[in-house]
């Protein structure tokens, strides 16, 4: 047992190092607006088939975008996962660009089937990611010239706890199950015929629930600057420091009815979710002061006046209302030992409804409601028992996947015109699966790539061209060192 205690060790250490680490997970200027950039990415996985996961039950990963998945992993095997995610993007506006990349860290989770029927994922993970600096120059008075700067860093996280019941566990032999087909014959004409098969026919419903605590810090610095610099010029800075600890909650359905036998097997899934809004407690702190020096040129600078200054003011954030439904379809074709999965989401978040709330005074985010849908598509050649064949190739054993977004974002922007843009993010993905094939471990490894667009260039705004890359590995114990194994003694 010494081993799996080092795994929770290994876990419990890692979640501590994510908690304390202060990664920049974005660049974008889109990031100063709302709590910042949505962590819209998840695990490698489904992040190479579109984002796609509400109806994802697979044993051999945790699947956090559905507390009902959980009890879907299998008895004494649980699951240690985690995440890296990166992007390289190209922001550009009508008249320059410039090139941005980022790689780190983006989860950890661990899966525990305690129970027959019962689950449990516990995890870390980004919510929302700020970086950003956007610098304007101006002329004010004859040659007397100025810049404004603004920066923003930091981000918030969610640390999940969730669990889950399989209360209907149905299973039921079949003696005569019909399958319509349809195929050419040698006349190219298309015949239709029925199938009769023995085998079983199946139901799976699994309820989850996950208490989620949001926790972090956004910092936005916005500073005004006169060039020259004197000691009689005053300049102006204000930092603002945004600090969450709350706790939010999410409910998962997973329903699954299909059938078995020796021929194939075929299942149909559907995966709901939904977060009720919520109050989540924050502090602001607010430090306004002019100065005489400049941060811009590297210089010390000296105070001069603080305009403002506030420490630690209680108030809240308003979380809004979210909700999605994922389909999933798998067909098993056990004469070809392979499997093909088709999956789509769709989700909605109603972030117009979103402020903050400080001594009384409410601050509206500007937002809209974000809706996202997305498609995947995965292809394994051989799986199953026939993956350890010796006369299966590596690249039969190999999951491959693609998929397809498009997300209405949050984001309102005004133009140059004075007009209000919605801004759009839509793309490509695809990836594969590794197996690791030792005893009969689950263990896997999974990269993904993406390729999107999010905004345009038209009338003074910003366009993003990026590549998403993703990499996961999830790992079970081996044969015969399963976990919660009830010992035996003659």
């Amino acid at each position: 047992m010494l081993k799996y205690k080092n795994i929770v060790l290994l876990f419990i250490s890692s979640f501590l190092g994510m908690t304390a680490m202060a990664q920049k997970g974005t660049q974008s200027p889109y990031s100063s607006l709302g709590l910042g950039e949505l962590n819209s990415e998840g695990y490698a996985l489904f992040s190479a088939m579109g984002g796609v996961a509400l109806a994802n039950s697979d044993s051999s990963i945790v699947n956090s975008f559905n507390p009902a998945s959980y009890s879907f992993i299998a008895r004494n095997m649980p699951v240690f996962q985690v995440g890296l995610n990166g992007k390289a993007s190209i922001f550009s506006t009508e008249t320059a660009s410039t090139n941005q990349r980022h790689f780190g860290l983006n989860q950890f989770q661990l899966g525990l089937p305690v129970k027959e029927n019962w689950g449990i994922g516990i995890g870390i993970k980004p919510y929302t990611f700020t970086g950003y600096t956007v610098t304007k120059y101006g002329v004010d008075e004859g040659d007397t010239s100025s810049v404004q700067i603004a920066e923003g860093s930091g981000g918030l996280r969610v640390a999940n706890f969730g669990f889950a019941y399989k209360p209907l566990n149905y299973s039921k032999f079949i003696n005569d199950y019909s399958i319509h087909v349809a195929a050419r014959d040698s006349s190219g004409a298309t015949k239709r015929d029925t199938i009769h098969l023995k085998g079983t026919r199946f139901q799976y419903l699994s309820l989850g629930a996950s208490a989620n605590y949001l926790f972090g810090t956004s910092s936005h610095l916005r500073s005004q600057e006169f060039i020259p610099s004197t000691a009689t010029t005053f300049n102006a800075r204000v930092v603002e420091g945004l600090r969450v600890s709350g706790v939010s909650f999410e409910a998962g359905l997973n329903y699954q009815f299909g059938f078995r036998s020796k021929e194939i097997e075929r299942t149909f899934a559907l995966g709901a979710t939904y977060s009720p809004a919520q109050n989540v407690r924050t502090y602001q702190d607010l430090y306004s002061y002019s100065y005489v020096g400049s941060f811009y040129r590297g210089e010390s600078v000296i105070v001069v006046d603080t305009v403002e200054f506030v420490n630690n003011d209680q108030g809240s954030l308003f979380k809004p209302e979210s909700y999605g439904v994922g389909l999933q379809y798998v067909l098993r074709p056990y004469k070809s030992s392979s499997v093909l999965r088709f999956a789509a989401d769709v989700k909605m978040e109603r972030w117009s409804t979103f402020y903050t709330e400080f001594s009384g005074l409410r601050n509206n985010g500007g937002l809209k409601d974000r809706f996202s849908a997305g498609f995947g598509f995965e292809y394994t050649p051989k799986a199953g028992v026939y993956s350890f064949d010796n006369n299966v190739t590596f690249l039969q054993r190999l999951h491959y996947r693609v998929g397809f977004n498009y997300t209405q974002t949050e984001l309102l922007i005004q133009n140059n015109l004075g007009q209000d843009i919605a801004i759009d993010n839509y793309g490509m993905s695809f990836g594969l699966g590794i197996p690791i094939l030792v005893g009969n471990s689950n263990t896997n490894i999974n990269f993904g790539a993406s390729l999107g667009n999010l905004g345009t260039t038209a009338n003074g705004l910003i366009q993003e061209r990026y590549l998403g890359m993703y990499v996961g590995l999830s790992i079970t114990p081996l044969a015969g060192n399963g976990w919660f194994v009830k010992r035996k003694y003659n």
